[in-house]
């Protein structure tokens, strides 16, 4: 797995580098510049971003990583935990925001739960309480026929979005994946669910009992 971290902070750079040694390949860059150089060619499974850095703020990089084709996951890690600054990584599409403090260990749970395509956030918005809040599911699906479906837990994150009525570019701002992505997903939906819309779709999973609540 290519790992990405946009930090100026040697120290805590060298550390990074250290805790993901085994499985995973680590490269740093201390600038915005430098980070859309190494994404357009190295095209990192995740992106490791710090607010502070010396072009560019963090939220303005992620906007233009996330209007890059095919963008990569990108995961705050900030020394910040102020509310306004999480609200605004959530809405220009970072996966989740971590506060520099947490173990080690909650770190490496929390790449591996972006790798398998979930969102990480801070479970309130205090430092002391910032433990990682993944997107936990909810124990009325009908686990085994939507194991028999063949639907993924990704695609049961979208079919939540999709009958909410958002559209596909919003679900895919949500998710924190490329808007070709979700089609795809959605195009599966149909084909496990039998239906031919969306409508149809929703009122499938109802039908069956697999969808799920937040």
């Amino acid at each position: 797995m290519k790992i990405l971290l946009v930090d100026d902070h040697a120290m805590f750079a060298d550390s990074i580098r250290l805790l993901f040694k085994i499985g995973f390949r680590v490269t740093t860059v201390t600038s915005g510049a430098d980070a859309l150089m190494h994404i357009a060619g190295e095209r990192p499974d995740t992106v490791l971003l710090e607010q502070a850095l010396p072009d560019i703020d963090g939220i303005t990089l992620l906007k233009f990583i996330r209007a890059l084709p095919d963008p990569p996951a990108v995961l705050f890690l900030s020394g910040n935990d102020d509310p306004e600054l999480i609200a605004k990584a959530r809405e220009a599409g970072a996966v989740g925001y971590l506060h520099k403090s947490l173990k080690a260990q909650a770190l490496l749970d929390a790449v591996e739960k972006v790798k398998q395509g979930y969102n990480v956030w801070p479970a309130d918005n205090s430092q002391s309480q910032a433990a990682i809040l993944t997107e936990q599911q909810s124990q009325s699906v009908n686990r085994q026929l939507v194991k028999e479906l063949g639907i993924t837990e990704r695609q049961l994150d979208v079919l939540r979005l999709m009958v909410s009525g958002l559209p596909n570019k919003v679900i895919a701002k949500n998710l924190g994946i490329a808007e070709s992505t979700v089609k795809t997903h959605v195009r599966s939906l149909f084909c496990a669910l039998k239906v031919s819309n969306r409508m149809a779709c929703h009122n499938k999973a109802r039908e069956l009992g697999i969808l799920l609540d937040r």
